[in-house]
């Protein structure tokens, strides 16, 4: 966890200081909280070039930790250039929040893993962004942004650490950022006023539900519009011909993260500023006093226009690739179908953000309560020449009926998470600022209303942490270790995770199955979902065409052929390297089992044995049915009913904790955390079966840290324990296979009729 909070702490400087820095190039007097999403924006613009100069992702990091410590130097040494420090604590609700998930799953590691597994492809491209070996094997897409993936391979260069938690750390400090984001819009905030804003704006129920699942862009792009809309209504003060730079850096910020499709949110925003306020000069102070100030501000929209164009040449292509990419409406992705609107609204009842309000009516009624207080700020926002805000509210609602209605549930629902700030910041508003035009009773109601929305905003948002999944470390460990004896070479890999690309970076990869069928599967295994693999679920083409193959330590497996030699084991995987020509054999139509019983009665037996040939036969293994999901902190028991003697147990199981399984008088294994794709079996361990042939195991499934928090959907799902006989396989003539259980056999090869 401590490197996740470094991670998040640096690029929480970083942005402060860049992009005070920058604000006070452009002619800025004094501090701004328009500086954390600017410097948010230059992380990503000096990162993005990385991958085309010597040394890539380390360079950047050489450039922006210069770059950030000059800045910091030149910032804090003039007193009127520093954050206050009572505006930097206020942002720390919204840290305790994002610390959520991790103090509920015990460990860190990888958000939403298990919910939603986008995460394997962008941290593919964080280790190609940090190495040309590793885009060699994984290139980089040609057309998706890549800003924030820039900045997390700087991040993990620079501090030497696994991209797993560079990302979770620059993931950890968006909403933060837009805590402190937040505060720009605030004149005459009272202390309480500041918490209130920052927490509700910061982590709103839609954001703290797609940060709970990893899905950082949202965040981040949510935090860069709030901060156009909010420069759009109060500019930093700023000199001349660089009064437009600051709005060109953030814009080029939406690009680096959301590409051609961030545009809409500053155009239109842009767009209604500049109706609106043309009209309202015009009406004060008439045309030609309009045309005058239009052409004084020419030459800083020109030097704008320039700062967006110079910062965005690398990228151009991307994007212009990127306009031309399109979802298909009918595509749900994670959803169960369209998001509610009222979400928006941040105080949604239900911690499943794909789900209705649970009750509705207690859902309705929170949700017109808030309704209420975003109306009320729409009308205190105007009343006080304030309109900007209330009009990007607007427009980025049109901006979602829009998407809802021409593009897929998945995408719509983006929208609703880049418009949920902006609606909490109108409700906000009017309850964090001092007021001289309000009535004395106002100064008793506003702070009820605003401990209500503060308790009612930050519980649905902590409701849905909490079931956020955070990802084990324990394979991802064991697999980069597995990945230093590959040296590159082709790999197969039979098992179903869908991160292995990222954890085998570096590596050409293939599987039967990541997530879904990807390779060819032999008509006599098939495959469904959460079925198991094993050797013969490949062609043995895919086989010869790799040099390595990484299984799991399943003793029901399949035996592997001789020309694959066992090089390396870890407690739940293991590495053969092929050592020849592996010859083609055969299968009995066995399905999701390791073999099957050869029946010599029917017509298909005796034609087969009638050929001669040899089989691999074993005992086969034992399946015992466990409860389907054990709650954390609950135990169960297991009776086995085995011969005596010697045998491995292994069981395929999903947890987001460690699970305890004891038999015989002590502990078998405590399995860790598994949040992979079922089907994959797993070892329990060797247990030697007394003569009565009975055997109770005691399967406990542990609650984590705060056994209060973890949530019901924590507990371990597991169907069934498979017990192998240890060294019962052996090959025999097939003739003498009749009514065995046969692994796999071999038949002689027929020579050409003449």
């Amino acid at each position: 966890m401590i490197l996740i909070l470094l991670s998040a702490l640096i690029t929480c400087i970083a942005s402060l200081a860049l992009g005070q820095a920058a604000l006070r190039i452009c002619g800025a007097s004094r501090w701004s909280w328009m500086a954390p999403p600017v410097g948010i924006a230059i992380l990503m613009l000096l990162a993005t070039p990385a991958r085309y100069v010597p040394g890539r992702a380390t360079t950047a990091a050489v450039v922006i930790a210069l770059l950030t410590v000059a800045s910091l130097v030149w910032c804090v040494r003039a007193a009127e250039h520093r954050p206050p420090l009572f505006g930097l604590v206020v942002a720390a609700p919204v840290a305790l929040f994002a610390l959520v998930p991790f103090i509920v799953a015990g460990r860190s590691g990888t958000l939403g893993v298990g919910f939603d597994n986008d995460m394997a492809a962008h941290m593919a491209w964080v280790e190609a962004y940090m190495s040309q070996a590793v885009a060699q094997i994984s290139p980089l897409p040609g057309s998706y942004p890549l800003g924030p993936h820039a900045v997390v391979a700087a991040l993990s260069s620079g501090l030497g650490i696994r991209v797993d938690m560079a990302f979770a750390g620059f993931t950890f400090a968006l909403p933060v950022l837009t805590a402190w984001t937040a505060l720009h819009a605030l004149r005459r905030p009272t202390r309480w006023g500041q918490l209130l804003v920052a927490t509700v704006v910061g982590m709103p129920y839609l954001v703290a539900a797609y940060y709970g699942q990893g899905a950082f862009k949202e965040v981040l792009q949510a935090q860069l519009v709030l901060a156009v809309a909010l420069w759009l209504e109060h500019p930093v003060p700023a000199a001349g011909r660089w009064r437009w730079a600051p709005l060109a850096l953030l814009v080029a910020g939406t690009l680096s993260v959301y590409s051609a499709a961030g545009l809409p949110w500053p155009a239109a925003f842009f767009g209604l500023w500049l109706v609106v306020r043309t009209a309202i000069r015009i009406y004060h102070d008439g045309v030609r006093t309009v045309a005058a100030e239009l052409r004084r501000q020419l030459l800083g929209v020109a030097v704008a226009v320039g700062v967006l164009l110079v910062v965005l040449v690398p990228e151009l292509p991307r994007i212009m690739d990127f306009a031309k990419f399109k979802i298909p409406k009918s595509n749900l992705g994670n959803l169960a179908g369209p998001l509610s609107k009222w979400e928006a609204f941040g105080v949604w009842n239900n911690r499943d953000f794909r789900l209705g309000a649970s009750p509705p009516f207690e859902g309705g009624m929170w949700t017109a309560f808030a309704l209420m207080l975003v109306l009320f700020g729409v009308v205190w926002s105007l009343r006080r020449g304030r309109w900007m805000l209330p009009a990007a509210a607007v427009a980025s609602y049109l901006i979602w009926v829009f998407s809802a209605h021409t593009q897929s549930p998945y995408v719509a629902a983006k929208a609703l998470v880049i418009l949920s700030p902006l609606l909490l910041l109108l409700a906000a508003l009017p309850l964090a600022e001092r007021s001289q035009h309000m009535p004395v009773e106002w100064l008793v109601i506003a702070p009820i209303l605003a401990l209500v929305l503060l308790v009612r905003v930050s519980d649905s948002s902590a409701r849905a942490l909490r079931i956020s999944p955070v990802g084990p470390t324990s394979h991802l460990v064991q697999l980069r270790e597995l990945r230093q004896e590959l040296h590159g070479k082709p790999t197969l890999f039979l098992g179903n995770d869908d991160f292995i690309a990222w954890e085998l970076a570096g590596v050409k990869v293939w599987a039967p199955v990541i997530g879904f069928q990807v390779l060819p599967i032999p008509p006599q295994k098939g495959w469904s979902y959460g079925w198991t693999l094993d050797i013969d679920s490949v062609d043995v083409s895919a086989i010869n065409a790799s040099d390595w193959v990484i299984t799991t330590r399943d003793a029901a497996q399949s035996a592997l052929p001789p020309q694959l030699h066992l090089v390396r084991t870890t407690s739940d995987f293991e590495l053969w390297r092929r050592t020849g020509v592996v010859a083609p054999r055969q299968i009995l139509n066995e399905g999701p089992n390791p073999g099957a019983t050869l029946d010599c009665r029917t017509r298909a037996g005796r034609a087969l044995i009638r050929n001669g040939g040899k089989a691999g036969v074993r005992r086969p293994p034992v399946t015992v049915s466990v409860p389907g999901v054990i709650p954390p902190g609950e135990t169960i028991t297991v009776p086995l009913s085995l011969s005596p003697g010697a045998w491995d147990l292994e069981t395929s199981y999903v947890s987001s904790r460690q699970v305890t399984v004891s038999g015989l008088g002590g502990v078998l294994r405590r399995m860790p955390a598994n949040l992979d794709r079922p089907g994959p079996r797993w070892p329990i361990g060797r247990v030697v079966v007394p003569p009565s042939g009975s055997l109770t195991l005691t399967i406990h499934a542990a609650a984590g840290w705060f056994t209060r928090l973890t949530p019901a959907e924590a507990g371990a799902y597991m169907q069934t324990i498979v017990a192998t006989p240890v060294g019962t396989e052996r090959v025999v003539p097939l003739r003498t296979a009749c009514g065995r259980y046969v692994d796999w056999y071999t038949t002689p090869a027929r020579s050409p009729k003449r």
